[in-house]
Parts: structure tokens; C-alpha cells; sequence
């Protein structure tokens, strides 16, 4: 299976705002739209979109997939910080798909990565604001058995 996880773009830091409600800045929406071109460049088919349901990932969603809109996407409240990435992965498990894209936050993202690649929290992992990375696993997911072919920061990409 080919896992893309996304971190969500710069949101509010707005303290009057409900954190699950914290939406795109200028800069965020910006970085979505790069993302979104990139996977459409690299012709990347996704089966399925994991979101999280706070507004700052919902709306990244939505901007990286407005070029096709036809792919199924699913709010799971796995994907809140706090959550245990074991059940993120019994859920991909049951999808029976070839490729994903989870959309979240951090430091759920880097440790879910860290359990696919290493089997623990250890490894040391930057998700900066909508980086893109890819894990390729073998289905049923076992930990530490995925690689990691790329993490990409969107400052980086032109």
C-alpha cells in the first residue's frame, strides 16, 4: 500500500478560536494549492482520503483534491492528536486499497511514520506545515516493515 501523509497547511494561531475550528491562513491555502499541483505532476492515484475532521485538515483536503474531486474521503477521528495509530492502521488494513492519503497533524503524523518505518516513536521526524511524505507497506500492516521513499517540506517544492 502507498500511505501519503499530509500535514495540514499554516492555520490561525487566532486564540479566540476553538483549536477544531482554526482555519487556513493566506499562507496555508498557498501551500495546499502547491501540494495539490505536485500530486497531480507526479500523477499520483489516490483510492482513498483519511481526513482528520478539525477544519484546518478538512480544508487542506479540500484544496489538494480540487482538481478531482471524485475521491471517496473519510473523517476519522483517528487522526486527532492523542489517538492510537495501532487503530489508524487496522482501518487501512480493512480498506483493501493500494494507495491512501492521510491528512492530519502533528505529532500524531511523525509517529504514525515512526511506527510504519521503525516499529516505535523513535525515529526523529519533521512534519512541517504540508509536508508530504510516502510509506510504502505491505497489507495487513505489520510495524517497522514500511519504507520511507519520500518527505517532502513544501518549501522545497518550485
Amino acid at each position: 500500500m502507498h500511505i501519503y501523509l499530509l500535514r495540514h497547511g499554516d492555520a490561525s494561531s487566532d486564540s479566540r478560536i476553538d483549536d477544531s475550528e482554526r482555519p487556513l491562513t493566506d499562507l496555508g491555502v498557498h501551500q495546499a494549492t502547491i501540494v495539490g499541483t505536485l500530486l497531480q505532476r507526479m500523477s499520483v492515484f489516490i483510492d482513498v482520503v483519511l481526513s482528520s475532521p478539525l477544519k484546518r485538515a478538512q480544508h487542506t483536503t479540500s484544496i489538494v483534491l480540487s482538481n478531482n474531486n471524485k475521491k471517496q474521503i473519510i473523517n476519522s477521528e483517528l487522526l486527532k492528536n492523542g489517538s492510537d495509530p495501532k487503530q489508524l492502521f487496522e482501518q487501512l488494513n480493512k480498506l483493501k486499497v493500494s494507495s491512501v492519503l492521510i491528512v492530519g497533524h502533528e505529532p500524531y503524523l511523525a509517529e504514525t511514520i515512526s511506527l510504519l518505518i521503525g516499529g516505535n516513536r523513535k525515529a526523529e521526524i519533521e512534519m512541517r506545515k504540508c509536508s508530504l511524505a510516502l510509506v510504502d507497506i505491505s497489507i495487513p500492516i505489520h510495524q517497522g516493515t514500511g519504507l520511507l521513499k519520500f518527505l517532502i517540506p513544501v518549501e522545497t517544492i518550485v
